[in-house]
């Protein structure tokens, strides 16, 4: 079995390619999804928290691309405990797994 799995909105727009990259980029092209990618490689966030720190992201656009990323297990959803009555988003181990590729198009994208 594959391990890129192509995300399951039905919606989702896709390369229709089977090269490595095309798959890759039906993952994790949409925008936004590496940013958000970005964001959880410092640790577990809450859903406001993320929102506050990606300027220009609606509300729907991240919940949406949450809900993929969780299809692609990039991403987890996890209830904190009581008291507390919020949840948290994190990085799956395949989630970790793009930090060299952030790093690389971070680099790339220098000025």
């Amino acid at each position: 079995m594959s391990r890129l799995r192509r995300m399951p909105r039905q919606s989702r727009r896709s390369y229709d390619q089977h090269c490595a990259a095309a798959r890759a980029l039906d993952l994790v092209g949409d925008r936004w999804t590496l940013l958000v990618v970005r964001e959880l490689l410092a640790g577990p966030r809450r859903y406001t928290d993320l929102h506050a720190d990606l300027p220009g992201v609606s509300t729907d656009m991240l919940a949406g691309r949450l809900k993929d990323m969780e299809g692609a297990e990039l991403v987890t959803r996890r209830r904190l405990p009581p008291p507390a009555s919020a949840s948290v988003y994190e990085l799956t181990p395949r989630g970790r797994d793009l930090l060299p590729v952030l790093r690389a198009l971070a680099a790339w994208g220098a000025p």
